[in-house]
């Protein structure tokens, strides 16, 4: 899934080229790079499909050479991630009915790659022969109010799958507190597998009419009918979160013990986290040539042929891009996405 804006990491990451397009840390592979070399050591290319906003095409094919062009699923509006899964899981059972389908964001940190890889093998061979949808968790070892939380329930298999008790998005501080000492529940990555008939299944109980325009269908639609037919159902009733959609509203959901090294780096308080960092604990990323003087736990983007000196500033994002420069706490992942959501009012779009 590489579609969405990335306003949480304003105002580096731009409608025009939002951050799965983007190299935060200078490893030379963008976000959606490093997500497509994940899956690329487990899968053929061409079993590889990209879900993104039709404007970005260029930027996939430009990133990803290696994935077909019809592999590029390209979502005529920007709405959140159920629409996007759902096509895609239609789509490839065409190809396949019997496919096992393995859905992950594009903001994504993994590392230990070899776990990935035996872990996600092991849970696409579950789902192969059990109508059920699996989430991968990672341990919740301290309070953040960033993630989702997956309360485990009883074991299922080897210690390692577990019913899903309950789910909670983003809680306030005090309950994500409560939640990781409970031991209880595990972080949501927002890594999905399941059969594509699994999925079939529960979008007719889930919304039997968008599901009976797809039935109809079926596998003789030439490319552009597919598209026309996209066009016309995507805004239907699925304008949520594949997370949501599936944590919440489906009995059939087993959450499983990953440990692979996950961290999330859609907002700038995750993006710190995973940084390198230098004494005072400074997270100084892009080219541009930064001076600090008693600061400590700040994050600074400078775009090459900007400077930027900053004295006595503890706990702040310093970011700029394309003339537009941010500085604020960084001490709430929402707080980006508010300031973005006021600028574009009180500024103009083109901020964005």
């Amino acid at each position: 899934m590489a579609g969405g804006e990335g306003r949480r990491l304003w105002p580096v990451s731009r409608k025009y080229r939002p951050k799965q397009f983007i190299d935060f840390f200078g490893t030379g592979r963008t976000l959606l790079q490093q997500t497509f070399d994940r899956f690329a050591a487990l899968l053929p290319a061409d079993h590889i499909f990209v879900s993104t906003y039709k404007d970005y095409s260029e930027m996939v094919k430009e990133q990803l050479p290696e994935v077909p062009q019809e592999n590029i699923l390209l979502e005529p509006v920007q709405l959140s991630t159920a629409p996007a899964a759902v096509w895609a899981n239609y789509h490839i059972s065409l190809h396949d009915p019997e496919a096992v389908v393995v859905l992950t964001p594009a903001d994504q940190q993994i590392i230990y790659a070899d776990r990935f890889q035996t872990e996600i093998a092991k849970g696409l061979a579950y789902v192969a022969t059990h109508p059920v949808f699996v989430a991968m968790g990672a341990p919740a070892t301290v309070p953040n109010t960033a993630y989702g939380y997956i309360q485990m329930g009883d074991t299922v298999e080897q210690g390692l799958l577990h019913r899903v008790k309950s789910f909670q998005e983003k809680p306030a501080m005090d309950y994500a507190r409560l939640f990781v000492e409970s031991g209880e529940f595990m972080w949501n990555t927002g890594i999905f597998l399941w059969h594509v008939r699994t999925m079939r299944d529960f979008m007719q109980q889930l919304t039997p009419d968008v599901a009976e325009v797809f039935e109809k269908a079926h596998a003789n639609l030439t490319h552009s009918e597919e598209m026309r037919l996209v066009g016309d159902i995507y805004p239907a009733r699925l304008n949520r979160g594949i997370d949501l959609m599936l944590l919440d509203q489906s009995k059939d959901v087993l959450v499983y013990e990953c440990d692979f090294g996950w961290s999330d780096v859609g907002c700038w308080t995750e993006l710190y986290e995973v940084a390198h960092k230098d004494f005072d604990g400074n997270a100084v990323l892009g080219h541009g040539r930064v001076l600090l003087s008693g600061c400590s736990r700040n994050v600074v983007v400078m775009p090459e042929g900007k400077a930027a000196v900053i004295k006595g500033l503890e706990g702040f994002l310093v970011a700029e891009r394309d003339g537009v420069l941010v500085i604020c706490p960084n001490n709430d992942p929402k707080t980006v996405r508010r300031l973005a959501d006021e600028a574009m009012v009180k500024l103009g779009e083109d901020v964005l």
